[in-house]
């Protein structure tokens, strides 16, 4: 009866001794897993999103980072923000969704007013291995927005004076089209050239003024080393306002030159 008690005695403590070192094991492992993921999120940047969510993760070097990038807003630059979108996962992500993760940084700026803000997407090649928390989130950059050029999320608009068609001589306007032809030259992108015209004048007339335009930005590029293939110059006179023709700004708006860049 003794022998008896002492085996079931054994019995139980190997038992007891088993469980818990199980449950031991079990909550080791689900520390781990929380560990792995708080690291990733803290290794991944001031401002993240989840797969396929629009809801923004930020970290503790987001502030300092929303301030150095709020500068972009000023009175003659914009900022541009891009939501990306992983094109290469399982199933990949849509275009709608970067709009989404765009529009809720956006919303992280409310002290910045719209007209210096532009909203954009961007689809991305994203590493698959870290799907759940992805490092590539969104892009920030400044545009320029003054009285001789607006860069918009896709073109550029370059505004000429009243009945203009003489060439280019602004400082400014001469300085961006250099930068864009130093880029042309090394990236072989095409440029695609477009004339606008307010509506004072004739149908006729102003379809040769725009095209006069878009040429004249079309022979500066040239003279600056861009081959002539690399661009084509059309006009739409003024049959593709973007402002109200019957206010003097509005007219100043039409009045302009828009540039591509082709990929």
């Amino acid at each position: 009866m003794r022998n008896a008690l002492m085996i079931l005695l054994v019995l139980l403590w190997l038992i007891l001794g088993w469980l818990f070192r199980k449950d031991k094991m079990r909550c080791c492992e689900s520390a781990e897993v929380v560990f792995t993921v708080t690291a990733i999120q803290k290794d991944a940047g001031p401002l993240l999103f989840s797969y396929n969510d629009d809801k923004p993760l930020t970290g503790p070097g987001w502030p300092a980072y929303r301030d150095s990038i709020a500068q972009f807003a000023s009175d003659s630059t914009s900022l541009e923000i891009s939501g990306w979108y992983c094109t290469n996962l399982t199933p990949p992500e849509t275009e709608k969704i970067g709009l989404r993760r765009a529009t809720k940084i956006r919303m992280m700026f409310m002290d910045i007013p719209d007209n210096r803000v532009i909203v954009s997407t961007k689809g991305m090649d994203c590493d698959s291995a870290r799907m759940n928390i992805n490092d590539i989130s969104a892009s920030f950059s400044k545009k320029i927005r003054s009285a001789n050029i607006k860069e918009t999320k896709d073109k550029t608009l370059i505004y000429f004076p009243f009945n203009s068609t003489q060439k280019l001589n602004n400082s400014e306007v001469e300085s961006y089209l250099n930068d864009v032809a130093t880029r042309v030259i090394a990236s072989k992108e095409q440029i695609v050239l477009t004339g606008h015209t307010d509506n004072v004048g004739s149908d006729e007339s102003n379809l040769a003024l725009g095209q006069s335009r878009a040429d004249i930005v079309k022979n500066y590029l040239i003279q600056k080393g861009v081959a002539a293939d690399k661009i084509s110059s059309t006009s739409k006179g003024e049959s593709s306002p973007i402002a109200d023709n019957t206010t003097e700004d509005g007219r100043t708006k039409n009045r302009r030159t828009e540039l591509q860049i082709i990929k």
